[in-house]
């Protein structure tokens, strides 16, 4: 019985790599993609971002002129000026 329970795992492992060996191409990226992906794009190459209905679509330039001229506050600032930001409702 040990037998055929060595082979039976035998052959499943092969049949699972060739699968993954089978699927390979399908999944790997182009090394062409990977270098544009490790490489710092420009803002102007970046697409615009759908931010849903309040907002719209919105240029990523926007966006980081937004983030910098409210940069997001400390969490130990919040909670020294008395404000509810440290409680949380739902969610984790």
């Amino acid at each position: 019985m040990n037998g055929k329970i060595v082979i039976f795992w035998i052959g499943t492992l092969a049949a699972t790599f060739g699968v993954f060996a089978a699927l390979y191409p399908y999944a790997a990226v182009p090394q062409e993609v990977l270098t544009t992906a490790h490489a710092p794009q420009p803002m102007d190459r970046i697409p615009d971002i759908n931010l849903g209905d309040p907002y719209g679509t919105v240029s990523v330039a926007d966006l980081v002129g937004y983030y910098i001229e409210h940069p997001p506050v400390a969490k130990d600032a919040a909670s020294s000026a008395g404000s509810d930001s440290g409680r949380h409702f739902g969610g984790c």
